[in-house]
């Protein structure tokens, strides 16, 4: 028979489903998207799950001519799988698949007679990650954890709108998708009858080098536009998240998260374009810090339901066009349904605010404000 903390743990409504919903809204100061969770290794026997999100940004800036912008970002979806095999009593193993890093920046084009700086602005960035993990349980309440981690990433930038000035307006960049390897360290520490546990985990960087070509680049020799093929060399950033939960009576879980990710210094330098401008055509000054804090309860013996804040800190810095909003606060309400199949059925929505910010003009800067974000979730679990 389970102890009913244990079945506070089994209930425990949307602690991935929530990450699902919350992690689009990672992006200020680096692209996060999935958050890269490591959960589902310490999933109960054999289990596998598939989980869907899709968040719906609205940021606008309003101002004067050449200040203002309907729509900064487009809809972001995001699709993670993962499986997870127990082998033997101390033993088990997980397979993750996901998008760790994401954004769509897609400025509309207005009246040209007073468009935003960088109407017509559109970069991508795209990725697939495959992270294989092994689990072993050295005592009843410590473990280890670890693997690797590949991760695919391309990305493209195509510069629009006066802001630019005439010798970048009309420059693109293409980063053809390349893999990079990677590894995850972590451990954890479990009191299972009270269905704690504390999880730390470390990933470390990624060196991805990208076939790149770059469109329209300006060429100061002749006075004319070109194109130039290289690579271009990208280290996607370490991390480290810290997962905890605990059950506080027999049919309430607390669960919660903590991410630091290295942004700080991470950046996408083209070689033509450096040589144009002595700059990078992407650079990021902070790292970035999410704190994430939810509560789970059991309401009938199939049915849990979950609320769920998570915060991550601004810097108070004026932004680039690519990333129009300082930090977030976002809130969660979700349900899961469990069949006695091994079937559970789990979805929420979110609403975020996104923090206010300036952001950068050849004429001023223009203000950001009062923006915000819908994300809706679902995940579905089966153990076998």
């Amino acid at each position: 028979m389970r102890s009913a903390p244990l079945d506070a743990l089994r209930a425990a409504p949307l602690v991935a489903c929530g990450v699902a919903l919350s992690a689009p809204l990672t992006l200020a100061g680096g692209i996060d998207q999935s958050g890269q969770p490591v959960t589902l290794l310490f999933q109960e026997g054999d289990y596998a799950e598939i989980r869907f999100g899709y968040w719906m940004p609205t940021i606008r800036a309003q101002g004067g001519p050449g200040h203002s912008t309907e729509d900064a970002y487009g809809d972001q979806p995001d699709l993670g799988l993962g499986i997870r095999k127990q082998f033997s009593e101390r033993f088990a193993a997980a397979l993750i698949l996901d998008q760790p890093y994401g954004v769509i920046v897609d400025y509309d084009r207005d009246d040209p007679a007073g468009a935003f700086a960088y109407a017509g602005t559109h970069a991508e960035p795209r990725s697939f990650g495959v992270t294989g993990l092994a689990r072993y349980l050295v005592t009843p309440r410590w473990s280890v954890h670890g693997g690797l981690r590949a991760i695919r990433f391309g990305a493209e930038a195509d510069f629009r709108g006066w802001g630019f000035g005439p010798v970048l307006d009309g420059y693109s960049w293409t980063g053809s998708d390349a893999w990079g390897l990677g590894y995850v360290l972590g451990g954890a520490y479990e009191i299972p009858e009270i269905a704690l546990r504390v999880a730390v985990t470390y990933g470390s960087r990624t060196d991805i080098t990208l076939d790149s070509r770059e469109t329209h680049l300006f060429d100061p020799a002749t006075g004319g536009f070109g194109t130039l093929d290289s690579e271009t060399e990208i280290t996607m950033p370490q991390s480290v998240n810290i997962d905890f939960q605990t059950g506080v009576t027999p049919k309430t879980l607390v669960y919660g998260s903590v991410r630091w990710a290295d942004w700080e210094g991470w950046s996408v330098a083209p070689e033509g374009y450096v040589a144009l401008t002595g700059e990078p055509l992407v650079e990021f000054q902070h790292d970035t810090w999410r704190f994430q804090l939810g509560v789970g309860r059991q309401l009938t013996e199939r049915i849990a339901g979950s609320l769920e804040v998570a915060h991550e800190t601004a810097t108070g810095d004026v932004q680039t066009a690519l990333t129009p909003y300082d930090g977030y606060t976002a809130f969660t309400v979700g349900a899961s349904y469990r069949t006695d199949a091994g079937l559970s059925i789990a979805g929420g929505v979110q609403y975020g605010f996104l923090g206010d910010a300036d952001v950068a003009t050849p004429t001023g800067t223009a203000r950001f404000e009062d923006n915000y974000g819908v994300g809706v979730g679902v995940r579905i679990g089966y153990s076998f």
